[in-house]
């Protein structure tokens, strides 16, 4: 199965990331808090997913906000995808990044694959996939719900075709 291709990630970030992927879920609530980003759901426009946003006053505290009216699931992707964008695009994004519902913001389709990859990777690291595998779990479904994922996500992961 091949792998996705992501730009090495700074160190502090691996690290973050790393420290919270011991058990499923993921806990990436702790991941943000760990790299200095807040979380908040809020009342965002059906078409968008989130966003990553930068503090105007202090320009240096970043917001990750996840739409509300989306599936827990899919917020939990969306605050993996902004995470991802933080930690690989922050020096190119400015002030604000809104991902619409496809996962596109105006960066550039590499940069949104990317930050796709890396979501993929926080959310169902392949050491805790093989882990629930080994203790006996094979259906889609059961993955994905112990991750917290959609089970699409987790067919793609898997390298399933749906």
């Amino acid at each position: 199965m091949a792998r996705l291709s992501i730009p090495q990630l700074p160190p502090y970030a691996a690290e973050a990331i790393a420290r919270h992927q011991v058990e499923a879920p993921v806990k990436l609530g702790a991941i943000a808090n760990d790299l200095g980003v807040k979380v908040v759901i809020s009342d965002l426009p059906l078409a968008v997913s989130g966003m990553l946003v930068l503090d105007k006053d202090d320009r240096q505290t970043w917001t990750i906000k996840v739409n509300r009216h989306e599936h827990r699931n899919r917020q939990r992707f969306t605050i993996a995808h902004e995470i991802a964008h933080y930690v690989l695009h922050r020096d190119v994004i400015g002030n604000e990044l809104v991902d619409d519902t496809f996962y596109r913001s105006g960066l550039s389709e590499r940069r949104e694959y990317e930050a796709n990859a890396l979501a993929a990777e926080i959310l169902m690291p392949w050491h805790l996939i093989t882990q629930l595998m080994r203790n006996g779990e094979r259906d889609v479904d059961k993955l994905a719900e112990a991750l917290q994922v959609s089970p699409a996500a987790m067919n793609i992961r898997l390298g399933v075709l749906t």
